[in-house]
């Protein structure tokens, strides 16, 4: 018995058919194998700072050491946070780097609340980047913590980052 078919290459019947299994293909596929799923991300890390006030803006670098989940113990930098001393308004991009050097840069906009001798601060954090098995990695989420001035222009402080990230085939 021979089966014959009129439908060609370029056949609705056929490209219907075609998109029919793509979708089930990923709707059944396993979680972890689609791109860009939002995994949890948290961080804390002890830090230390210096500053440099050309009012009303207060630039800090902070150099600390923590750990992040996805990362293990992880080294968190800036060199560009940037404090307005009159709203309390603060930007900043951070560098976290793992042990074995993949990092992951972080965009943060947090309010700050001026106390004697520090500060405290909470807000968000967006993901700008990363290398190594982080390249390509999105995500946010929120960020807080504090800094005490142990000098006129240097201190110690601590902060924590909480939400997700996501970074395609490599966090599976």
């Amino acid at each position: 018995m021979k089966v014959t078919t009129s439908a060609t290459p370029s056949s609705p019947r056929r490209v219907h058919c075609l998109a029919l299994l793509a979708a089930f293909t990923l709707a059944f596929a396993p979680q972890s194998a689609r791109a860009g799923e939002q995994v949890p991300f948290r961080a804390a890390f002890i830090t230390e700072f210096e500053s440099v006030v050309e009012f009303p803006i207060a630039h800090i670098s902070v150099i600390g050491q923590g750990r992040a989940l996805h990362m293990g113990a992880t080294t968190a930098v800036t060199t560009d946070q940037a404090v307005n001393l009159i709203t309390g308004e603060a930007t900043a991009t951070y560098t976290l780097t793992a042990a074995n050097g993949d990092t992951i840069v972080l965009e943060l906009e947090f309010q700050a609340t001026f106390l004697p001798g520090g500060v405290t601060f909470e807000g968000s954090y967006s993901v700008a980047e990363g290398t190594g098995r982080f390249a390509g990695v999105t995500g946010g989420g929120s960020v807080s913590g504090s800094a005490t001035f142990t000098g006129p222009s240097n201190g110690v402080g601590s902060f924590t980052v909480a939400g997700t990230i996501s970074s395609p085939g490599s966090l599976r």
